[in-house]
């Protein structure tokens, strides 16, 4: 049994390393399946169920274009790359070190509602941070820090409320 928990595992790590070096070629340009998997050297097939997966979970959209009389599926990122850098950042490190990744996004629920506090981000975007988080991720994280994520992806409700209780649950990890 263990050797196929290890495969799952394997298995889902190598596609959370696929999604994001997908989302990596996306903002610099490249924007096609076709372009994706011959930057990836993969199949067009392997790149299109990663895209299919990101557009189901909202992280990329896309949109046909015709280009010398020809159709073609055009992806951009929906969120902006600066979250995503550091959602994969948080992502990565949740395979080296869980408490470290726990830690960084205690530091991240912090800061978004400090920013929200002081008129620095909106609700939507605060929610579109964890949305891109929770979906992304694959592990289990403790009680704690699943109760954060859980609670700040209800920000778009943009309850002020929500930002008090993320503040306290997060001041109480530390």
């Amino acid at each position: 049994m263990g050797n196929v928990t290890q495969a799952i595992k394997k298995r889902l790590s190598m596609g959370i390393v696929r999604r994001n070096e997908i989302i990596r070629l996306i903002e610099r340009g490249i924007n096609t399946a076709y372009s994706i998997a011959k930057a990836m050297d993969l199949d067009p097939g392997t790149v299109k169920h990663h895209l299919d997966w990101l557009e189901e979970r909202g992280l990329v959209e896309s949109t046909v274009i015709v280009e010398k009389g020809r159709a073609k599926k055009v992806f951009r990122l929906t969120f902006p790359v600066e979250v995503l850098e550091r959602v994969m950042g948080i992502l990565d490190l949740i395979d080296v070190d869980t408490k470290e990744a726990e830690r960084e996004i205690v530091r991240l629920v912090l800061e978004v509602c400090e920013k929200l506090e002081n008129g620095e981000m909106s609700f939507d975007e605060a929610d579109r941070i964890f949305t891109a988080l929770l979906t992304l991720k694959t592990v289990e994280l403790s009680e704690d820090v699943e109760e954060m994520l859980t609670l700040a992806n209800e920000l778009h409700d943009g309850n002020w409320e929500t930002v008090t209780m993320l503040k306290s649950l997060a001041y109480e990890f530390r």
